[in-house]
């Protein structure tokens, strides 16, 4: 199993930022999603984060409205004049058929993402990564834990989420590291810090994911 720094080191640009991104929103109190787009070589030219539900610090037109996903406030970053069919649309989640649509009528080349849609996985989706050669899952699974965790905390004062009841079923490998995380929003400065303390149980439960899905 390698070390939480040597497999932080050896993942794409975009993928560091999508899930830092995601911290971000998580730690606002927001739902834990980051988005950006690369260009050709991988080099990052813009980014967002899902900022529909938090007051963290993130400015944009969008904001506190229902259509400020993360990949949406990337996109809208992008300029008239780029060239998008040469772009990739990188989240931590699978897009939803709004950020699907936007992608598409943008003309952004190729779309990636490290985890399934919680709520299409809520919904009996088998679950998959959008990034090839991902085998271990490592980053789907951090993606997903810190996704069901905003949710969580979305719910404190009511009823637990049908998302995160599904997930134990459907996910349960991400959601049992999510409930062995201690309780509320992580006080980490950053994402590297609050994953590396935990990377071996988010190895372990990819491991144990990808040997459930296996033929």
């Amino acid at each position: 199993m390698e070390t939480f720094d040597a497999e932080w080191a050896t993942a794409p640009e975009a993928v560091r930022r999508c899930l830092a991104l995601a911290y971000e929103a998580l730690k606002a109190g927001g739902l834990a999603v980051g988005a950006v787009l690369t260009d050709s070589a991988g080099s990052v030219l813009a980014q967002g984060r899902n900022c529909a539900y938090d007051d963290g610090p993130w400015a944009g037109p969008l904001r506190g409205t229902p259509l400020a996903h993360a990949e949406m406030n990337a996109l809208g970053v992008a300029r008239t004049e780029w060239e998008m069919s040469s772009l990739t649309l990188w989240s931590t989640q699978e897009p939803c058929s709004m950020c699907t649509a936007a992608a598409s009528f943008t003309g952004v080349g190729s779309v990636r993402f490290l985890a399934p849609d919680p709520w299409a996985v809520a919904s009996g989706n088998s679950g998959s990564s959008g990034v090839p050669g991902m085998n271990q899952q490592s980053w789907l699974v951090a993606a997903n834990v810190m996704f069901l965790r905003s949710v969580s905390e979305a719910h404190r004062d009511g009823a637990e989420s049908e998302i995160v009841v599904r997930c134990r079923e459907l996910e349960p490998e991400t959601a049992r590291l999510h409930d062995n995380l201690p309780a509320g929003l992580p006080s980490a400065a950053t994402l590297e810090l609050w994953l590396a303390p935990v990377w071996s149980a988010v190895s372990e439960a990819a491991d144990a994911r990808r040997l459930r899905l296996q033929p």
